[in-house]
């Protein structure tokens, strides 16, 4: 009885260790094991953008001593523009590069962000929607894992054969416009046209379209600033491209707990160095257009409140009151903005 109980306990013994021996083999495996991320991203390689990804590749790659290599597919060879955050949730691509405003409706509560509250520059706006996504962690978001978002500089009013200098100037102006701005336009008195980007150029050569909201750098990376000739500098209702940085949730949570730790340390770095890249890119491309003789307008302080008034507060209040009936907090996430940006409209 008692070699019985004594071979059951030695028996005991083995199996624990064996069990303990794998489980240690296991989390030295999970601890050293190497990533390459697939990143999809619609713009083109030579994008500023582009670069300071490949950059946040780098720097990723050195700060997990090569555990975590990055390998880009740029200009949509991977997925279409409009599908960069499916391609990641669908596991297509492990890392994606996606406009907000090219899914209408998908994320509810960041809509505010493409609001047209008055974005100054690439830095602020990429700062702001990171404090924005820290403090509101919005649930339209879960189905990723959010390294960080970013977003170019001020988009402002811009024609192709007519200055607008107030309002009335803007009657039955057809722009271009995507997503929330076209409710902009057409507030002010404009006609918004829906257009992909790739067919601007023409429409503007042809005089399909009397102009564009964009951005500077919109300008220059697509050709179309060849056919502008006024830029109406709206700074109050300036409004920016949100952007987001994500990573399918399963690979997330495939990473042992100090690669996490690696990652989200260096994509933290990532907002002021994105909004840098934008803000470059911006006065790269407004060079371009002081060359060609493209005239730009500021608002005078009376007629940027005019465009508060009718085309701004509008779409706050319709932003509000559909937040609040899919009782999320629309009112505290304005406030939020409007807040963050105040100091920029004296």
């Amino acid at each position: 009885m008692k070699k019985a109980i004594t071979r059951s306990l030695l028996h005991y013994i083995a199996v624990f260790g064996i069990v303990a021996l794998i489980s240690s083999f296991s989390s030295v495996y999970a601890a050293e094991k190497t990533f390459t991320l697939k990143m999809t991203n619609f713009l083109p390689v030579q994008h500023l953008l582009s670069q300071a990804m490949e950059q946040w590749g780098k720097d990723l790659e050195k700060a997990t001593n090569g555990r975590v290599r990055v390998k880009f597919y740029h200009a949509a060879t991977l997925a279409p523009a409009v599908q960069q955050y499916d391609a990641v949730v669908r596991g297509i691509a492990d890392v994606g590069n996606h406009v907000m405003g090219y899914t209408v409706n998908r994320f509810p509560l960041c809509e505010v962000l493409d609001l047209p509250v008055g974005i100054p520059n690439g830095v602020t706006a990429s700062k702001m929607m990171n404090e924005f996504y820290n403090k509101f962690k919005p649930k339209e978001l879960n189905d990723v894992k959010v390294l960080w978002l970013h977003g170019q500089g001020a988009g402002y009013v811009c024609l192709r054969n007519k200055p607008v200098q107030k309002l009335e100037d803007l009657a039955k102006l057809k722009l271009r416009t995507y997503g929330g701005n076209a409710k902009f336009v057409q507030a002010l008195g404009g006609a918004p046209v829906a257009m992909p980007m790739t067919d601007v150029y023409d429409a503007l050569s042809r005089g399909m379209v009397d102009g564009l909201l964009s951005g500077f750098e919109g300008l220059e990376g697509w050709r179309t600033g060849e056919h502008i000739k006024y830029i109406t500098e709206n700074r109050w209702t300036a409004y920016t491209a949100t952007m987001m940085i994500v990573m399918n949730k399963r690979v997330w949570n495939s990473m042992p707990e100090d690669l996490q730790k690696i990652v989200d340390k260096v994509s933290a770095e990532q907002p002021e160095k994105f909004g840098k890249a934008w803000d470059a890119a911006e006065a790269s491309a407004k060079s371009f257009l002081e060359k060609r003789g493209v005239k730009l307008t500021p608002l005078t302080k009376a007629e940027e409140q005019r465009w508060v008034d009718k085309g701004a507060k509008p779409l706050y209040e319709d932003y509000v009151k559909r937040m609040k009936e899919q009782q999320l907090p629309g009112e505290e996430s304005l406030k939020f903005v409007l807040d963050y940006l105040k100091v920029y409209k004296k």
